[in-house]
């Protein structure tokens, strides 16, 4: 790999990702069960669903890191079973979980990165000096990773996973461990990079805040398969509901709305509801009802 990484011209193609009919299986647990979806160039497309869905499983395989079962997945206009280290390297991937190395500095650890994709050292410490004054860890920049709040760690696993340049972004959690300022700026980076720099990114998150703000399209996956695909408004109208929360939880099945009483005490709800994650705002109405 080189620093002379040609992006594809968007006339190339119509969609910068293609999943068709992808089924994955771990022994006698089916991760995806026949997913298909696209996401066109420059657009900002969310996965949501409860834990274990198959949301991470579908962005690894986008990544070339692990195969499919059966059915196909392309990135720009390429199959990644043909060439998962081309796939690597016009896509960024920010896991849910990150495993940095601490005993580096960010500044250290960015060129390494780079220096793995091919970009040379001199372009590594431009363009991360660059994000680092973005993401307002400039002054942290010779300290050591391990050093670091889990934010700021949050912060710099963002920009490893951009330090390359990547046409297609796959974010799990981008939110975690920000505070509500650095949440704001993240979002609005996501935006930023998808408007004016014409990256495509997929989120995939528990923060339906997070999708609804910025996401033009989503999908909700359920036990490996996708029950709601379209644009946060059209999943809306289809549920006959205000919010994407409440939509997401009229398409899940098994869901049961608590009955509360005016002491606020539950008495009665579904097991299946242990399952989901729904909004900070409402996780903090239920604490206050028990409280």
């Amino acid at each position: 790999m080189s620093d002379e990484k040609q992006s594809i011209p968007v006339e190339e193609t119509k969609n910068a990702i293609r999943i068709s009919n992808v089924t994955k299986v771990y022994g006698a647990t089916i991760a995806l069960a026949g997913v298909s979806f696209e996401v066109k160039q420059g657009e900002i497309f969310g996965l949501l669903g409860p834990n274990g869905a198959g949301k991470t499983t579908s962005i690894r395989i986008l990544k070339g890191m692990i195969n499919p079962t059966s059915g196909e997945a392309f990135i720009l206009v390429k199959r990644i079973s043909d060439d998962p280290n081309w796939a690597k390297e016009h896509t960024g991937y920010l896991p849910e979980e990150g495993s940095l190395i601490g005993r580096l500095t960010p500044l250290e650890l960015s060129e390494f990165i780079g220096g793995l994709f091919g970009v040379s050292a001199a372009n590594s410490r431009n363009r991360s000096i660059e994000l680092f004054r973005m993401f307002e860890l400039y002054e942290k920049k010779d300290e050591l990773v391990e050093k670091l709040s889990r934010g700021m760690k949050q912060k710099l696993s963002i920009i490893c996973s951009l330090i390359h340049d990547p046409d297609i972004l796959l974010m799990d959690e981008p939110l975690a461990s920000l505070d509500p300022s650095a949440a704001k700026m993240v979002k609005d980076f996501i935006k930023y990079l998808s408007r004016e720099k014409e990256k495509t990114i997929i989120i995939s998150s528990h923060r339906l805040s997070l999708v609804e703000d910025v996401c033009d399209r989503v999908a909700i996956i359920h036990q490996g398969a996708i029950i709601a695909e379209g644009t946060p408004k059209s999943i809306m109208q289809e549920t006959n509901t205000n919010s994407l929360e409440d939509a997401y939880l009229a398409v899940i099945p098994g869901y049961k709305s608590p009955v509360i009483t005016s002491e606020g005490t539950i008495v009665e709800t579904a097991a299946e509801n242990n399952n989901l994650e729904v909004s900070e705002q409402s996780e903090l109405k239920t604490d206050e009802s028990l409280n």
